[in-house]
């Protein structure tokens, strides 16, 4: 997915970037190794140090990292040419602010693009069973697959951006089985991170069966990989 975002808004040397909820720095390294100049921002700090030592193991010592949200991204308006976000922004509560804040921080001409799971993926199923496990919570915010949505996209982000346009894309994720799938969700993403610490310890074994159950139903054991299916969205800031 890193690479699909960099090569549909074909970043260049000449590019000032931002990657928004950029986990491990999948994106931003993707775009600095390809000349721009790049600035990554997450709200998790675990990330934002792996995602520091993986650019040092890629030879990338120049990318920014901020430690920040995607709904009041601490940037000035219009300071960059391209704005990508991997999975990453459609956590981001309320949805309609982290819409309106990739907008603001790019230039106009300049472009947005992101990517959102699927509503029949595994990481929405994932989060439908871990959501049993967590307190009730009346002022839920919306599913952040709706991101995955074309119609709910192209409502929040409404006539602020032009020729706007979708793609779906699989990533073949390799594991030995759906528990390694699992230890890597909880380990690597900001997403199960956070929700895990809001499970009640003596929950999380039966979270932990419950969840690896759930991705049994995806996972391709001919190829030992689970294909994790995702929409890009792609738009130019008027």
């Amino acid at each position: 997915m890193a690479a699909h975002l960099v090569d549909a808004t074909d970043v260049g040397s000449d590019d000032v970037v931002l990657d928004v909820g950029c986990g491990t720095g999948n994106v931003a390294i993707t775009a600095a190794r390809r000349g721009a100049s790049v600035a990554g921002l997450d709200i998790t700090p675990a990330m934002l140090d792996a995602a520091r030592e993986n650019a040092a193991i890629a030879g990338v010592e120049d990318i920014s990292w901020r430690d920040g949200t995607a709904t009041n991204l601490p940037f000035d308006d219009d300071t960059f040419d391209t704005t990508l976000s991997c999975v990453g922004h459609m956590f981001a509560d309320p949805p309609t602010a982290a819409a309106r804040e990739l907008i603001r921080v790019t230039r106009s001409g300049g472009q947005i693009a992101f990517t959102a799971w699927t509503p029949t993926s595994v990481v929405p199923a994932m989060g439908k069973t871990v959501a049993e496990y967590l307190p009730p919570n009346s002022d839920a915010p919306d599913p952040p697959v709706l991101w995955g949505d074309p119609d709910v996209v192209r409502e929040r982000l409404g006539d602020d951006v032009d020729e706007i346009a979708f793609e779906t894309g699989t990533v073949r994720t390799p594991v030995l089985s759906p528990a390694h799938y699992w230890e890597a969700a909880v380990t690597q993403s900001g997403m199960f991170i956070v929700a895990l610490e809001n499970v009640a310890k003596d929950d999380r074994p039966t979270l932990r069966e419950d969840t690896i159950e759930t991705i049994e139903a995806y996972f391709d054991e001919t190829h030992n990989t689970v294909p994790m299916t995702y929409q890009l969205t792609k738009a130019v800031v008027g």
